[in-house]
């Protein structure tokens, strides 16, 4: 039996949904310790980080659960809560301080796939005039995703966010939505590639030599038309009025003409936790092209552990329970801990 932080950062009645989200994912995870016999405290986590120092000097936990998502209203500032524990060298669950920075700043984790020579879409910041990452061979992208380059849950993502990039003002236009999205939500946004066709989504699992990689699961667009772009958006994840909600499907349902395309998913993502030297538990998410050819869109270190998540149904479909999961990533920790 272990003394257990759970450590989350503070909502109130006022944020939204997916901000609220984590509460779901403390008890979820709180009621699972419970059942283990651990002895379990809440420490709801903000940039007074003073408070939040003395009362895990007070508790002693022999680990801590780390549910911090974003700190001051923002993803960028997550690791501030893992970089604390890190100086008190208390063990906690998923990834460190440095995994999260690489893999939350969605441009530089590019930069590095592209350097480890995995497949990314290209991709282009505000103040460039050209794309990086354009592999030899392959054209110029025909339509760009004007995305967040450091915030999770999809934030300000929509069909609108798809630019045509055939006009010859291709930049100009690309650097207008770029700064007008980062005005319009408060973040830096950049533009990535966009891939028409399949979308993966692999969940990880830490294991004594390797992770363990869960059964893939395939987010389907029904009644989509041939062109209308698949964009898991922030209604597609948040709203459940609205059509997207209803239409984007996960499925773990695939014909034996796609094992191969699986065997390579898993492969790419064993590759990318390795690469960034992820731990615990993380989630690669993949788009597959016309050609068979996958891109990873982005890592998610620690990613949701709500019930109804992505994370949580790969779990099922893969044979595991729930308090399986939960001991894994805590054992996962105390290895990372003691290594």
């Amino acid at each position: 039996m272990a003394t257990v932080v759970l450590l989350f950062n503070r909502v109130s009645a006022r944020d939204t949904t997916s901000e609220l989200d984590v509460l779901r994912q403390c008890s979820a995870v709180e009621s699972s310790l419970l059942r283990m016999g651990h002895r379990v405290h809440r420490i709801a986590c903000t940039l007074d980080l003073a408070t939040t120092r003395q009362n895990l000097l007070e508790l002693q936990p022999d680990v801590v659960f780390n549910l911090v998502e974003a700190l001051g209203g923002t993803d960028q500032l997550m690791g501030l809560a893992t970089l604390l524990l890190e100086s008190l060298r208390i063990p906690f669950t998923g990834s460190s301080s440095l995994a999260l920075q690489l893999t939350t700043r969605k441009p530089l984790a590019k930069q590095r796939l592209t350097e480890l020579r995995l497949p990314t879409p290209a991709w282009l910041l505000a103040t460039d005039t050209g794309w990086r990452g354009l592999t030899p061979g392959r054209s110029t992208p025909s339509k760009a995703l004007v995305k967040a380059a450091a915030e999770h849950a999809s934030l300000g993502l929509s069909e609108n966010s798809v630019i045509d990039c055939r006009s010859p003002m291709v930049f100009s236009s690309l650097r207008q939505s770029i700064e007008s999205a980062s005005a319009e939500f408060g973040t830096p946004f950049f533009a990535e590639e966009y891939i028409h066709g399949r979308e993966f989504n692999l969940s990880l699992l830490g294991g004594i030599l390797e992770p363990q990689v869960l059964f893939p699961a395939e987010i389907r667009f029904e009644g989509y038309s041939e062109d209308r772009p698949r964009i898991l958006g922030a209604a597609a994840k948040w709203n459940e009025n609205s059509p997207e909600y209803h239409r984007t499907v996960r499925t773990f349902s695939y014909s034996p003409a796609d094992q191969p395309l699986l065997d390579e998913l898993g492969a790419l993502a064993r590759s990318c936790w390795s690469a960034f030297g992820l731990n615990g538990y993380a989630r690669v998410d993949f788009r597959v092209d016309a050609d068979g050819q996958p891109w990873v869109l982005e890592i998610n270190a620690n990613p949701c552990l709500s019930p109804d998540a992505g994370f949580a149904a790969a779990l099922e479909r893969s044979g595991m329970t729930w308090d399986e999961a939960v001991e894994a990533i805590l054992d996962d920790a105390l290895r990372s801990h003691n290594s």
